[in-house]
């Protein structure tokens, strides 16, 4: 899959780094188990990988579903171009945003949706209506399966880089954590079958060394503030976290962080 001129301008402007994501989301991959021990898929189910990033695990869906298929839809350049790698015979990539995920991937054309760290990165006038779109690319009784922050989220890492950024002339993280009784509210107007609701949030401690928190800082949590990849201010940004990242070391000397996942698992009436 190629990568246009002007799809290397849009990702300037995002900020975004593929291949950098790729190399620094190992606190990611590492609950992939988790995930799939929720809910996984069948060997035939046609699958969509709803923001699939840099499309490390719609490989390991595709490799679920051998007599299946995945396609991974995600609206940045540079994550496509880094998930490009992964393709094959029953994995296909394309561009698109959660909130058309049907008419990217067509009404009724999946038996699971899944989507991973995507939708706090979405302002929550925007939940309804991709929950809609994920609810029409389901075929009647299909499922959806998705993990993002919850309320709570890297509580202590949001107060020592929303100090940064403020220094800086920024604004606070544009983010969205809600908690479990909005996001059931919001999945019940859009027409999901109440009887199958699982909206849970869970604490997970993820392991960091002080080198991997600042890289999760520089190819993730720095994009909250509108600073990224390319962006004259991540420097300064980067070295004000750094000069408070001793704030973040645990009791036990660590430098993990606890993050607050917002579970949900639930099915298109049938």
């Amino acid at each position: 899959m190629g990568v246009t001129s002007l799809e290397r301008e849009a990702t300037q402007r995002s900020g975004w780094s593929g291949g950098r994501y790729a190399d620094e989301s190992g606190h990611h991959r590492s609950f992939d188990d988790w995930f799939l021990d929720q809910h996984a898929p069948g060997a035939l189910d046609r699958v969509v990988d709803a923001g699939c990033g840099s499309g490390e695990f719609s490989a390991r869906l595709a490799g679920m579903v051998p007599e299946g298929r995945v396609l991974g839809v995600e609206p940045d350049p540079s994550m496509l171009e880094a998930a490009a790698r992964h393709a094959k015979s029953n994995l296909e990539f394309r561009s698109g945003r959660v909130q058309e995920l049907d008419q990217v991937c067509g009404s009724s054309w999946a038996d699971l949706v899944v989507s991973r760290a995507v939708f706090h990165w979405l302002p929550l006038s925007d939940y309804r209506p991709s929950y809609e779109a994920v609810l029409r690319t389901l075929r009647p009784g299909g499922w959806f399966h998705a993990e993002s922050g919850g309320a709570g989220n890297v509580a202590q890492l949001t107060r020592i880089l929303d100090d940064v950024a403020a220094g800086l002339g920024l604004g606070g993280a544009r983010v969205t954590f809600p908690d479990a009784g909005m996001v059931l509210e919001l999945l019940e107007q859009a027409r999901f079958e109440p009887r199958s609701f699982g909206v849970t949030t869970v604490a997970q401690r993820r392991a960091f060394d002080r080198d991997q928190l600042m890289g999760f800082v520089r190819t993730q949590a720095a994009m909250a503030y509108g600073v990224g990849s390319g962006d004259d201010l991540l420097p300064r940004f980067l070295a004000g976290v750094s000069h408070r990242l001793a704030e973040l070391r645990r009791h036990d000397g660590s430098y993990d962080q606890t993050f607050v996942r917002l579970h949900v698992l639930c099915r298109r009436p049938a």
